[in-house]
């Protein structure tokens, strides 16, 4: 993994959650919005120096994301236990759905990335799903399988090849594909992953 990409840190929790319900709710409309919530996320330490990276990110405080953000920092587990679903929260004792294959991952992630962004991941999510078991011949049973049809097929070895998959993506030895994918905020959109399906 390059430096630049292991230094990015993952913006808390509480800053992801308002990104999410504020797209959710309708009160992001345009990819500036979004660009400027996720600078404004990544230099916040608490909700008050979050509100103020929002303000001087160019959200109007006379605006409705600006007058949500406010309430969403002022009361988070309100927001989180009315609006689960739409963060990938589970309740207790529930479990995780299954990763491969889910169309949820694509509802979680959508918050997060501008639009561009949002098809290199939506493409490379289907990529994964088709392809991540590459197909060998196995002389012994006559046919042919996934090389990982004998691993473990649980959502942790998953999400954990999927992680290793967009590194490489992120990371790629050409050039073309690293400038696709550059300022993509992968930490950001594992971590979104990682609690919803791990």
């Amino acid at each position: 993994m390059s430096p630049s990409h292991m230094n990015t840190p993952v913006p808390d929790y509480l800053f992801i959650d308002a990104i999410l319900l504020a797209y959710r709710l309708g009160h992001i409309r345009y990819d500036e919005q979004r660009e400027a919530l996720h600078a404004a996320a990544r230099a916040a330490t608490d909700a008050l120096t979050f509100m103020t990276a929002v303000d001087n990110f160019g959200i109007g405080r006379s605006s409705q994301l600006f007058h949500f953000l406010g309430q969403m920092m002022a009361a988070p587990a309100y927001y989180r236990a009315q609006y689960p679903r739409a963060l990938g929260l589970r309740r207790e004792g529930e479990e995780a759905e299954p990763f491969l294959r889910n169309p949820y991952v694509l509802f979680l992630t959508e918050g997060i990335l501008n639009s561009s962004q949002y098809q290199l991941f939506s493409d490379a999510y289907w990529w994964f799903v088709n392809n991540h078991e590459p197909v060998v011949y196995d002389v012994k049973k006559g046919q042919s399988i996934g090389i990982y049809a004998t691993d473990p097929r649980d959502n942790a070895s998953t999400v954990a090849r999927f992680e290793e998959y967009l590194h490489n993506l992120v990371n790629h030895k050409s050039q073309r594909v690293r400038q696709r994918f550059e300022g993509f905020p992968i930490e950001t959109v594992l971590a979104i992953l990682r609690r919803a399906f791990l």
